[in-house]
């Protein structure tokens, strides 16, 4: 069943968990990574990576220059404020105000640090991060020129605030994800259907539009462009695109939407049966649950602490000695598709680590996409390779499990 909310009700949702997130979620995040001040610049249509995951619904962008400041008082209190613009904050933000005929904005800013006296700013620059590297070059020289030598003997890359911040959800948003992912499964259900496919006539170009069109009649968008391609006995190595589906064939999709500011990533696969087949033949079964038991050997490796680049050795490893051919490329979910976290192998750097990302350890309360494939060898297709590919929006809340954020099907699908 696919039902979106109105978007008078979508507004209230969100703000609702945004709010949480800064009264609870944030000092804790600060605290524990060190953070004293945290400062996030940016203007209108050249947003910083992070600024929309701070604002109110309705704060579709920046407004001219923009300012949010997070100071971590000695109450273990966040106190927030935004330099000069009041405009659809809804209270959530201190305004501090400022007169645009007498005053500039930094001088304002220079201030509010001076008064609060900060151990630590931390701006978004970073070498590594994308997502905290939203402050422009022309941005911290304006800055620059307007603070104290003292103030800036206290700047710092805020690398680890902002991945803490877009990383983690609460329970609230975790809740909510299931539901997302749920209206996520019915439209790749009604894509991988008859009503849908009708072999040697639908292309998997044809299922491409079907699922982009189905996601913008919710009123919702694909965060990346959807993609169906075909396997199929007699054309070894390839995942054919723009291809008439015909019946044997596996079929296999990449898809994932945003609803109320959280992305979905899922892959399925599915067999196109042939006339009179009304069961998967059991060898791809067989296939499957390759694929289905590397899935568990990840979740296997994954506890507080240990980094991608560990989770993804380990499990490389454990697969080596239970006969997989495998191959993982796990990424952060959330905010964003291809996400703020740790990094877990590159599916084009097949089972080495990755620098800078691959580094950075797993936290409790964050959510992947589980992507990985085994390949298999099938005598039943003259000894040519089957790629099982799977992909699952899951989140990290207990040491050892991954919890599907999406019902789990344990068995090869079949177009019905």
């Amino acid at each position: 069943m696919r039902e979106v909310v109105s978007q008078r009700v979508q507004k209230e949702m969100y703000d609702q968990a945004l709010e949480q997130r800064l009264d609870t979620l944030l000092p804790e995040l600060m605290k524990r990574e060190g953070t004293s001040m945290w400062i996030v610049m940016n203007r209108e249509y050249n947003e910083d990576p992070v600024y929309l995951s701070l604002v109110p619904r309705m704060c579709r962008y920046a407004r001219r220059l923009s300012t949010l400041v997070f100071y971590l008082n000695g109450e273990g209190k966040v106190q927030r404020y935004c330099i000069g613009n009041d405009r659809d904050f809804d209270g959530m933000y201190e305004v501090v105000t400022w007169d645009p005929m007498t005053q500039n904005r930094m001088d304002i800013l220079r201030d509010t640090i001076e008064k609060l006296n900060p151990v630590s700013i931390a701006l978004d620059y970073s070498l590594t991060n994308q997502f905290a590297d939203g402050l422009t070059k022309a941005l911290y020289d304006d800055f620059a020129a307007h603070m104290t030598p003292e103030i800036m003997s206290k700047v710092c890359s805020a690398e680890r605030i902002v991945t803490a911040w877009l990383e983690t959800r609460n329970r609230t948003e975790l809740v909510r994800y299931r539901a997302i992912n749920e209206i996520a499964k019915s439209i790749i259900e009604e894509g991988f259907s008859s009503r849908v496919i009708t072999p040697g006539v639908t292309t998997t170009t044809d299922v491409e539009w079907f699922f982009m069109d189905a996601t913008a009649a919710l009123g919702l968008e694909c965060w990346f462009t959807p993609t169906c391609d075909v396997q199929r006995r007699g054309c070894p190595g390839g995942r054919i695109r723009d291809e008439i589906i015909m019946p044997g064939d596996i079929i296999h999709c990449d898809y994932g939407l945003k609803y109320l500011g959280l992305c979905t990533d899922t892959q399925r696969i599915a067999y196109v049966p042939r006339e009179g087949e009304t069961e998967i033949p059991e060898y791809l079964q067989k296939a499957y649950e390759k694929t289905l038991r590397f899935m568990d050997i990840v979740a296997e490796q994954c506890v507080e602490g240990v980094t991608g680049n560990q989770v993804l050795l380990r499990s490389m490893e454990q697969a080596e000695k239970e006969g997989l051919k495998a191959h993982l490329y796990t990424h952060p979910i959330g905010v964003h598709g291809h996400a703020a976290g740790p990094t877990i192998g590159l599916y084009y750097r097949p089972g080495l680590p990755v620098p800078g990302t691959g580094d950075y350890p797993l936290y409790h309360n964050t959510c992947y996409a589980l992507e990985l494939n085994t390949k298999v060898i099938l005598p039943e297709w003259d000894n040519e390779e089957l790629w099982v590919m799977r992909e699952e929006t899951v989140a990290f809340t207990t040491d050892h499990r991954l919890d599907y954020l999406m019902s789990e099907p344990r068995t090869f699908k079949m177009v019905r």
